[in-house]
């Protein structure tokens, strides 16, 4: 068969991939959405150049394949696994290009095995396009400065374009390469280059959209990112919070193949281009990860920030076991074999195929969102709802899913920007005075636009999801809300002009 490669190794890692990949396309669907997925969906229902504190890449994906496919669970997450697939390939050639075949698949193996990758490889959020198309310009850069070749400049900026499209942090990939750059002194004279002028224009053509769509609607997405980190209140040296980053990193890795990434990154082994190949993998992994790393001194870390980086600190850690295994280092072998197994063992456990259950599994979130929808839909039909409105911005997203005629939900009609939903139109410039609306919410009293907003509000239900039969997440309340209140709608200018007064 002529389409396969030829060394073992190759094969070994399509095949693998090919296994994993099939598992994935059979698991997905038995999940509920997230509400990360719904709210893209819902945002890929209205697409726009950008939305408000994320780029339309997700969002546009989604709509892609609903379009094509319709509306279902499998076919919104369909693009996650087949990026996956891609993601890890791509992991391989990088492997081959710097170190070996052997190196590849050990990586390949290994990012199968990471919870943080085996949930990202299921649902479909940001991260699968962050991460593929991060890997991607890593994989055509050195193949730039390798060759010289104009293409794979273009093809770097294009790449890192795209990422960019789902998540700003993709950016960052630009000053990893310079910073290498800077490193290597015979490739110094590349950085003011009119090949990096190539990559950089690339670049630029696609992030333009989402600037002058910042700029449209005032800046509103650099406000959010300044505020997401917490700066907006000043910068404090939070030990606790910081030391909660390294334990939540080395969750989502796995811990035992945390500490051979680690060692990996700290003690890097040679590659097929000496110094330079190491210097790339660390110029890829250090900075954005020390970055967050720093981060969380003064904001409580997520998981997945680092997704990105863990492409190079997969490849450095299999690089160093890999060395390790041939020197028959017996104490590395068994934590090498530990630490697959471990891998193996965790990510068992998130996908509920062990006789166990652990509270916090992040795939309960996943779970019962369908049923929350159905007793919604009951409640909405006993009031004769004219909209509904929920609490959060993903519980809207969720049950315009999953109701069965999929209208668009809306959240409070706060004065300042929140969400996306502040640009959307609200229920009060939809909808005349003295409808009737279903306000699902978590909490027991409804918050205060909905209080102002209606003349009376009462609960006439309350609804826990559960997970394997047992109660979980929070209690909804369903609440009649009737008399919607006439007077000037707000827009999404008002809210943005109260928004800049009332930073």
């Amino acid at each position: 068969m002529r389409f396969l490669p030829k060394s073992l190794e190759a094969r070994l890692a399509l095949v693998w991939i090919g296994v994993i990949t099939l598992f994935r396309l059979w698991f997905a669907p038995h999940l509920d959405l997230v509400g990360d997925e719904a709210h893209y969906w819902e945002c890929g229902r209205s697409l726009d150049w950008n939305h408000y504190g994320k780029g339309p890449g997700a969002a546009f994906v989604i709509r892609i394949f609903t379009v094509l496919l319709g509306d279902h669970v499998w076919a919104l997450r369909l693009p996650a696994v087949l990026l996956s697939a891609g993601t890890g390939w791509l992991i391989f050639l990088l492997g081959r290009k710097l170190y070996s075949e052997r190196v590849g698949l050990v990586a390949v193996v290994a990012a199968s095995l990471m919870p943080l990758f085996a949930i990202g490889s299921i649902l479909m959020t940001i991260d699968p396009l962050s991460v593929f198309f991060w890997a991607a310009a890593a994989l055509s850069f050195w193949s730039a400065i390798q060759t010289g070749k104009k293409r794979f400049w273009i093809l770097t900026g294009l790449w890192i374009g795209l990422g960019f499209q789902a998540k700003y942090t993709n950016a960052a990939e630009l000053l990893s390469f310079a910073l290498f750059l800077l490193m290597v002194p015979s490739k110094r004279k590349l950085l003011f280059s009119g090949k990096m002028l190539l990559l950089l224009g690339t670049f630029v053509l696609l992030a333009l959209p989402i600037v002058f769509w910042n700029a449209f609607y005032g800046w509103i997405t650099a406000m959010h990112v300044f505020e997401g980190g917490d700066l907006n209140r000043g910068f404090q040296l939070n030990w606790g919070k910081f030391a909660g980053f390294w334990l939540l990193q080395a969750i989502v890795v796995s811990p035992l193949l945390f500490v051979l990434m680690l060692m990996g990154a700290i003690r890097p082994v040679s590659t097929k281009f000496g110094d330079d190949g190491k210097k790339y993998l660390l110029t890829l992994f250090w900075p954005l990860f020390l970055a967050y790393a720093w981060i969380s001194f003064n904001k409580t870390a997520n998981g997945n920030w680092t997704a990105p980086a863990l492409v190079a600190g997969l490849l450095l850690g299999a690089g160093w076991a890999v060395q390790k295994w041939d020197e028959k280092k017996i104490l590395w072998r068994w934590v090498m074999g530990a630490g697959l197994l471990i891998g193996f063992v965790e990510t068992a456990l998130l996908h509920d195929f062990l006789p166990l259950h652990f509270k916090n599994n992040p795939l309960d979130r996943a779970k019962g969102w369908a049923d929350l929808a159905g007793e919604a839909e009951k409640a909405r039909r006993r009031i004769g709802a004219d909209f509904i409105v929920a609490d959060e911005y993903q519980t809207a997203s969720l049950l315009s899913f999953y109701l069965p005629d999929r209208p668009r939900a809306f959240t409070p009609d706060w004065p300042q920007m929140m969400t996306q939903y502040s640009i959307w139109p609200s229920y009060r410039e939809k909808f005349p005075a003295g409808s009737t609306g279903l306000y699902v919410a978590e909490q027991p009293n409804p918050l205060p636009p909905i209080a102002r907003d209606f003349e009376t509000v009462r609960v006439i239900g309350t609804y826990r999801r559960s997970t394997w039969g047992e109660p979980t997440g929070p209690t909804f309340h369903f609440y009649e809300c009737r008399g919607l209140k006439s007077g000037q709608p707000t827009t999404w200018q008002d809210r943005l002009e109260y928004t800049r007064k009332n930073p």
